[in-house]
């Protein structure tokens, strides 16, 4: 009796492992299936894509059908989102019926899980919903600062410039978020922020400050000259820093007045604004570049010396002919700053 009910419950586990066995491997088979599928779409559908969004065509080849089809061309339009354009983006998204998912990233928008919050938010501005602004609005007041960067993120996707006085002031993002982050976001503005950095430059907000000022010289905006010349006198390290990086974006403007007050600072206390003026400097030919950069090559600290000796390089022959008397100085700094360069320079020829 006892060792037929044994023989009943190994037969009983032999059965379920082997329709375990069975449904894993049918599973494991259907998921290569649909991966081969899958791959094999994506392969046809990017190709249509990248010629779709690098060419002049209005119109998209495509059309997707089955629910794998639309769900490969939403993943490739989030892959490729920076580099189309806005008409491009609506009719991919028509195409792969972006539409569908707003109720999913309304569902993760009001999740309380924070993850889903972030992939919510993003999809939002990827699939440029607008219907979810308003709730992107109210989430800047969140007390995550990685769910804050990611709305800020996606608010400047749907609405460009329109927000970015409530993102960046109201918000106190500056406060939250590094500056790193903050340049980020500035930059994916595509439209003219001049008003706002204007703001933001004249505003009490250090941080803000730099960024602002930064991303006015990597526009070339007209005011940027004269924010540049006030900043190069500021009290502060870190704004006079902000200004001659702002200086090497705008590059030789010409002008007199402007590089008066650049060569002003190269008495300045901070390491730091010497090694970002040497490096300024590679963009200003003159004989007055390489008395400065001479100079600073014997400076006591490596950063300066460094960016100064890489900087005569491209001052032409006069700036190598500088770098080679260099060799026999008296200043060991001075010695091992040019020697170090020249031995790249040569190196870099041979390559």
């Amino acid at each position: 009796m006892a060792e037929a009910y044994i023989w009943r419950v190994i037969l009983a586990l032999l059965l379920i492992n082997s329709g375990i066995f069975i449904f894993v491997l049918v599973k494991k088979i259907g998921m290569k299936i649909l991966a081969k599928k899958k791959a094999d779409i994506r392969k046809a559908y990017e190709e249509s894509v990248i010629q779709f969004i690098s060419l002049n065509d209005t119109e998209l080849s495509l059309r997707p059908e089955t629910l794998l089809e639309k769900k490969v061309l939403r993943e490739i339009i989030l892959e490729y989102s920076d580099y189309m354009t806005d008409s491009k983006r609506d009719v991919l998204a028509e195409a792969a019926q972006t539409a569908a998912v707003s109720h999913k990233v309304s569902r993760y928008l009001s999740s309380n899980s924070s993850s889903k919050q972030k992939i919510g938010t993003y999809l939002a501005g990827e699939y440029k919903l607008d219907e979810m602004t308003d709730q992107l609005l109210v989430q800047l007041d969140t007390t995550n600062d990685e769910l804050l960067f990611v709305t800020a993120r996606s608010l400047i996707r749907l609405g460009d410039a329109r927000h970015l006085n409530r993102i960046l002031f109201q918000a106190n993002l500056t406060n939250r978020l590094d500056r790193k982050q903050v340049r980020t976001l500035l930059e994916s503005v595509k439209s003219d922020i001049s008003d706002f950095l204007s703001e933001a430059i004249h505003s009490e907000n250090c941080s803000l400050q730099t960024v602002a000022l930064e991303e006015a010289g990597k526009r070339h905006y007209a005011k940027s000259i004269e924010w540049i010349r006030f900043f190069l006198m500021h009290e502060q390290k870190e704004l006079r820093v902000s200004a001659l990086k702002a200086a090497y974006s705008v590059g030789d403007m010409g002008d007199e007045d402007f590089l008066a007050a650049v060569f002003s600072v190269s008495q300045d206390p901070e390491w730091e604004v010497r090694a970002f003026l040497a490096k300024y400097l590679r963009k200003i030919r003159l004989e007055r570049s390489i008395e400065v950069l001479q100079t600073f090559v014997t400076d006591q600290n490596w950063y300066v010396r460094h960016n100064a000796a890489e900087s005569l390089l491209f001052q032409g022959e006069k700036g190598k002919s500088a770098l080679s008397a260099l060799l026999d100085a008296d200043d060991p700094f001075a010695r091992d700053a040019a020697r170090a360069v020249l031995q790249k320079e040569a190196l870099n020829k041979r390559v």
